[in-house]
């Protein structure tokens, strides 16, 4: 029997904001049409949590079989490397909060339409194709595209859809900065791991395009995120109080002056946290300008 702490652990909680935010943003979104449906609310939350825990586990059991986590590696999850959990209590834990998410999100077919499918279907099979076969996204190059639109993008505007039940452009494009910051986050692990990555033939968008060139998109995905906010302010997308997210610009410049300096592996871990932190911080003002935005 595993420990519920052991099972807590493997989860990465500290990583679940990346699900937590967007649902919470493109709900807040929704307050320009409508009230907020709590249930509705609550359980897109929970099937995007759902969703998250199950690809985390999926994906350190891919990356264990296919020796990306070695022991003693700075990947996140250690369960399997502190022998606290089997590889297959790993795979089996993961399946299982897979299929928690889908039962939550026929729950929601059956309250709000089919139409929420699409965004469901394709982020589970992300999910679960991040890492796993010999086509895994995150081992061919694509792993930051598809995390920017998933965690990024449809994870804002399926829960935009699931409170208003309508789409616009505008939605699409209020999502862009938490996509940004989603994929820095990936494009930082990558950076972190550029060396190893080459070892076991994991291809990232860095190893392609090589040390230079990788370290100015760490710039451009990072930078970018307070550029798109500032356009969106400026097309009314977003309100004023929005700007309020731009006090995080130290966290991000912290984590630029780590990546340009070095390649050693522990110190990118830091800029690796940074960005984290970053996407945590800059989601949570933003929830709070645009809400007091909204409501003033």
């Amino acid at each position: 029997m595993i420990h519920p702490k052991v099972i807590f652990a493997s989860t990465r909680p500290f990583s679940l904001t990346a699900s937590v935010i967007p649902v919470i943003f493109g709900t807040i979104l929704a307050l320009q049409w409508t009230s907020v449906h709590w249930t509705t609310f609550f359980l897109t939350l929970i099937g995007a949590v759902f969703l998250q825990c199950g690809t985390n586990l999926v994906n350190d059991y891919f990356d264990h079989v296919k020796g990306a986590d070695i022991p003693g590696s700075l990947s996140p999850s250690g369960v399997i490397d502190r022998k606290e959990m089997t590889p297959r209590q790993v795979y089996i834990t993961g399946l299982i909060f897979f299929g928690l998410s889908i039962i939550v999100g026929l729950i929601l077919t059956a309250l709000t339409g089919p139409v929420v499918l699409y965004f469901g279907i394709p982020s589970l099979l992300v999910g679960y194709f991040y890492t796993a076969t010999r086509y895994a996204l995150a081992y061919n190059g694509l792993g930051e595209i598809a995390s920017g639109s998933t965690l990024g993008i449809l994870a804002v505007v399926g829960s935009f859809y699931t409170q208003t039940l309508t789409l616009n452009t505008e939605i699409f494009l209020a999502a862009i900065p938490n996509a940004l910051l989603v994929m820095a986050i990936l494009h930082a692990n990558n950076l972190r791991d550029f060396d190893t990555d080459k070892q076991i033939g994991k291809t990232t968008v860095a190893g392609l395009i090589g040390r230079k060139a990788s370290r100015l998109e760490y710039y451009v995905l990072m930078l970018g995120a307070y550029v798109s906010l500032l356009a969106l302010i400026f097309l009314d997308i977003l309100p004023l109080w929005s700007l309020i997210a731009a006090i995080t610009l130290p966290i991000a410049l912290k984590g630029l002056k780590i990546a340009i300096s070095t390649w050693d592996a522990k110190e990118l871990n830091k800029a690796l946290g940074l960005t984290a932190l970053l996407h945590m911080a800059f989601g949570i003002l933003l929830c709070v300008g645009t809400l007091t935005g909204i409501l003033l």
